[in-house]
């Protein structure tokens, strides 16, 4: 007892919080005569490397061995003196899972008997494993670990990057590599990890052993996750010396010609490459002692660039030359070109693993890695167009080291993790000039242009360092396996970023720009320009989160286990931002934030319950519940720090009659700073949801059969208002003369601040889903068939998804009627129908050996919202332009509304009769989302090839052919995939605001938006890899 207090003692002294299981683990009960047996000894030997792992059983007759190194080959044995030995070979161990051997031993030296494996599960619902030899068969071209995601009907891989669980933002994942986290931390892109602003993989996929994906652990050793974690450990060293070098191939003659139904003239792509080079090599440096693994990954891709002027683009050519030959004059840089041109991205990575077996009670393992990467971004779409001198490139430098120590002695075993983290995230750029945004283009007048230096990316630079420090102690003690634990992480963030750093200013319309000489103001809409006062930066932001948790695994009878236990989190800030006294005593005052405020120390309590009972040696039946506390993504913090209003300054000018004229020289425009304040509400807490699920698993013959369903209560979702748009009763009346129907129409009280936005919680939104999955694996002649199939109907709602890291666009694009009210409606997340099947054949036969995959993904299409356009008019004075939801009028209505030109009414009316949700909804507003983008089919092909280099070798050449949209090779109209700008259609603008007393009827303007088909994504292309396995 005294050595147990002592080492609980030892933890809680420890100084992330999202430390995850590297290895994996056995149990099981040792019976003699039909009596637990005390004493016997369990041996389990990993082959490859001769590592030993050992344990005794208990009173009881039970035993447990943590720890282990995933994969295998395993031999089991387990030995008691005068008594068989019964043993069991070429066991493959899981991670994250606990595999269960039973011994019933007896009174005969001589006999050895094989175990009976009573069960190899995972102790998790909605848990998905993968080995490396399963994702060798997965087709993929950018060869990433969320091509995973195929196989599953729970996730989903938006066209954005990333991965979709529990109907959560990306940025709700965690990712975990060998335990350290490798998850995008301050939240600057969409991916969810590292590298995310690159898109590039963190890690060579031939470096990953294993992948567990889950959403419903109830172990609690996993957190830092309200959406799925997803969690890699990288292969290790064996005896011995095993190597690969592969190439990846792919060019423009490798894509299919223009997809779609009733196209003109298919065209092939210009010029497009990619090209893959790496190598792995591992062995023992000491024989069954000491051991390496080394991989590096080179990936240089080229794509063409889409929507120009002239083709899928709401912007003519000729509109694009009146912009390039203004701006030229005005600046002498003419924005770089607007036709189509090479888009670049570079990927270097990098592994190198020691494990070391110190001795029978201890092994150690130290990994590092690296990451550089470039990638020149280009953001085109049907309605927004970027210049070429707009673009700009994003970088990532990352650098990670851990160390982990296993020990084991008696009924204890201990996990001591330590590591650190350096990553540099960044935005480059050619030119450093103002940027000026055109609203009004096309024949529609509902696109977008940007030419100059690009607003966000002028200085835009952050350097983060992690550290991390956690500690596993397990205890066996009869029936029960205790888990106390610690996870600690230490940040430090120093975050380089100004918006519209050299001036932005932004046009109604391409006359109102022509018409701008930089002489004259009153031309632009919004004037905008940001600097640092006294041109000091913002201070790094250090910050802290610390774990202990406790958990109990109960074996309550040989087939029934109890799991439960609890988990603290404590995240801490160490800095205080400076508070802006001028603020604190200002109208604002009375909302009750200030500036200086952030986030109180807290304890986040996560309690989870989970009980498995295997009815029989078929059935299984899972249950659990419990809360999960995540974090969100830092910078969305750090933003009280930066926009203080004291050191990131900033000027703003929404009045047109008031806006400056165009100058290469902000700082001499002479306008007062009215910059935007950031505030955080000092009761804020880190994300927390309430998960509950169920599932039942068949294992019939070569059946297997699961059913599962979860539900999802938000307890602390992020909510964002903006207390510069105040309702003061004013309205604006959007249907006819004689309608009532009317939104907010927001007030300004205030001309010395922009926008002032608060981040605070909200207890609304909720998920739900339910997943049917079959697998059937065929025998003998068959033998390496294997078919399956999965379907996951789910929703999920929100009030404010968080799509951005700037509360600006986390505020402005949740599209409401009332801005700083939104309601609860669908998620961007939501996907509501899930397909996934496939049928894989994989067999040797001598010296050669075969792995084919057809792979089938369906799901719905991503919603969107329809909204204003963005125009010269703020709908309804919120500072905001585009996020006022569409009102959907009456017939009658329509005939007294007030309408900018002849035909407008008539085409929105033909509009809203051709769409079955608007026709169903008139005289009402349209909700957030209320639209999806059709239904999304992907049928994708792997075939590989091996030629062993003799009969009995693992050495081998293999030739692999992956063909990504299979389908539109079959049909030019299959495999379609299409895009909105920003989750949103404008199908109608509002021109002009008329007044009436004290509110406001609209005039409006038909544009008839559409969504488009991405032309990339939507053509079919292969790939060609060779790869060297010795």
């Amino acid at each position: 007892m005294k050595r147990l207090l002592f080492c609980v003692a030892l933890l809680l002294m420890s100084a992330g919080a999202t430390a995850q299981v590297t290895t994996s683990a056995i149990k099981g009960m040792v019976t003699l005569s039909d009596k637990p047996l005390a004493g016997a000894t369990i041996v389990a030997l990993h082959e490859p490397s001769g590592s030993k792992y050992g344990a005794t059983s208990n009173a009881e007759g039970h035993y447990t061995l943590r720890g282990l190194r995933v994969g295998g080959p395993y031999t089991i044995t387990i030995s008691f003196i005068g008594c068989t030995t019964a043993q069991y070979t070429n066991q493959e161990l899981t991670l994250g899972a606990t595999a269960t051997y039973d011994a019933a031993l007896s009174e005969d030296q001589e006999a050895i008997d094989e175990v009976i494996i009573v069960s190899n599960h995972t102790d998790n619902l909605h848990t998905e494993n993968f080995s490396s030899y399963e994702m060798d068969k997965i087709p993929t071209i950018d060869r990433s670990i969320y091509d995973l995601t195929k196989m599953m009907s729970k996730a989903v891989r938006p066209s954005a990057g990333g991965i979709i669980l529990g109907g959560q933002s990306t940025r709700y994942n965690a990712f975990t590599i060998d335990g350290t986290s490798s998850a995008d931390i301050y939240g600057l892109g969409t991916t969810g990890m590292t590298g995310s602003l690159t898109q590039a993989n963190p890690i060579p996929l031939d470096a990953i052993d294993q992948v567990q994906i889950t959403t419903a652990t109830i172990d609690l050793r996993e957190s830092g996750f309200t959406g799925g974690n997803i969690n890699a450990v990288t292969r290790s060293g064996n005896n011995e010396f095993r190597g690969s070098a592969y190439t990846y191939f792919q060019n423009q003659r490798f894509y299919g010609t223009t997809a779609g139904k009733d196209v003109a003239e298919r065209k092939h792509l210009s010029e497009q490459m990619t090209n893959i080079a790496g190598a792995t090599l591992s062995g023992a440096i000491v024989k069954d002692k000491l051991f390496f693994f080394l991989a590096g990954e080179f990936n240089r891709n080229i794509t063409p660039s889409t929507n120009h002027p002239g083709g899928i683009s709401a912007l003519s050519v000729e509109e694009a030359t009146k912009i390039s030959e203004h701006y030229n004059a005005l600046t002498g840089y003419d924005g770089g070109g607007y036709g189509e041109h090479n888009v670049l991205a570079l990927t270097g990575s990098a592994v190198a693993r020691l494990d070391w077996n110190i001795n029978s009670n201890n092994r150690m393992s130290l990994r590092y890695n690296m990451l550089h990467a470039d990638a020149d971004a280009s953001s085109n779409s049907a309605q927004s167009f970027y210049f070429t001198g707009s673009e700009y490139a994003n970088i990532n430098r990352t650098h990670s080291l851990v160390a982990e120590l296993n020990t084991w002695k008696d009924k204890l075993s201990n996990t001591l993790r330590v590591g650190y983290t350096f990553l540099r995230d960044g935005r480059t750029t050619n030119e450093s000039l103002p940027a000026v945004i055109i609203n009004g283009l096309g024949a529609n007048g509902n696109g977008t242009a940007t030419i100059g230096t690009n607003p966000y990316s002028g200085r835009n630079m952050l350097t983060q360092n992690i550290v991390i420090l956690g500690d596993d102690l397990t205890l066996t003690r009869g029936r029960h396996t205790i888990v106390i634990g610690t996870s600690n992480e230490f940040y430090r963030a120093d975050n380089l970023y100004l918006a519209n750093a050299r001036g932005t200013y932004t046009y109604a319309s391409l006359d109102d720009f022509l018409a701008d000489n930089g002489e004259s103001g009153g031309h632009a809409t919004q004037y905008a320009y940001n600097f640092f006062a006294d041109g000091k930066r913002n201070p790094p932001m250090n910050m802290a989160q610390f774990a202990l948790y406790v958990q109990d695994e109960v074996d309550l009878r040989h087939n029934l286990t109890l799991t439960y236990g609890l988990r603290a989190d404590i995240p801490v800030m160490f800095d205080k931002p400076v508070a802006n006294e001028a603020f604190n005593q200002s109208y604002f005052a009375k909302f009750g934030t200030m500036t200086g405020d952030i986030p109180k120390a807290q304890i986040l309590l996560s309690p989870r319950v989970g009980v498995e009972w295997l009815t029989n040696d078929i059935l299984t039946l899972r249950g659990s519940a419990g809360i999960y506390t995540g974090r969100i993504p830092f910078v969305w913090l750090s933003n009280c720090y930066q926009n203080s209003g004291l050191r990131s300054m900033g000027v703003t000018v929404t009045d047109h009659s008031a806006t400056p004229a165009f100058s290469l020289n902000p700082e001499q425009v002479g306008i007062k700073s009215n910059p935007s304040i950031d505030l955080v509400d000092k009761k804020f807490r880190y994300p927390q949801v309430l998960r509950a699920a169920i599932g039942a698993s068949l294992n019939l013959n070569q059946w297997d059969i699961s059913l599962d369903a979860d539900y999802t209560k938000g307890i602390n979702n992020i909510y964002v208002e903006n207390l510069v748009a105040e309702d003061m009763g004013k309205r604006l009346y959007v249907g006819g003369a004689e309608s009532l129907a009317a939104a907010t129409y927001y007030t300004s009280m205030t001309k010395d601040y922009a926008a002032v936005y608060r981040l605070s919680n909200t207890q609304k939104g909720y998920s739900w889903s339910a997943t049917a999955k079959v697998e059937y694996s065929f025998m003998q002649a068959l033998s390496g068939l294997r078919i399956a199939a999965a379907y996951t109907y789910s929703q999920s709602k929100s009030v404010n998804d968080g799509v951005s890291a700037q509360s600006s666009s986390n505020w402005g694009r949740t599209y409401a009627v009332n801005s700083n009210a939104p309601e609860l409606s669908s998620s961007i997340y939501e996907f509501p129908h899930k397909v996934m099947a496939s049928i894989s054949y994989d067999r040797r036969y001598g010296m050669f050996a075969t792995n084919i995959m057809l792979l089938y993904n369906g799901f719905s299409g991503e919603h969107y919202s329809l909204t204003y356009a963005r125009g010269k008019v703020d709908a309804n004075g919120d500072t905001y332009r585009g996020n006022s939801l569409i009102y959907i009028p009456t017939k009658d209505e329509m005939a007294t509304m007030l309408w900018a030109d002849d035909s407008s009414a008539e085409a929105f009316d033909s509009y809203i009769e051709a769409d079955k949700y608007l026709r169903s909804h008139r005289g009402k507003f349209a909700e957030r989302n209320s639209h999806s983008l059709p239904f999304e089919s992907h049928l994708d092909l792997h075939i590989g090839q091996s030629f062993y280099f003799d009969k009995q070798s693992s050495r081998r050449v293999e030739l692999t052919l992956d063909i990504i949209n299979f389908g539109n090779l079959l049909s030019r109209n299959w495999g379609l995939t299409y895009r909105t700008s920003n989750w949103t259609l404008s199908p109608v603008t509002i021109t002009e605001l008329k007044a009436s007393d004290d509110d406001y009827r609209p005039v409006y303007k038909f544009t008839g938006a559409q969504y488009t088909m991405d032309d990339v994504l939507s053509r079919w292309h292969m790939q060609l890899g060779l790869k060297v396995v010795f």
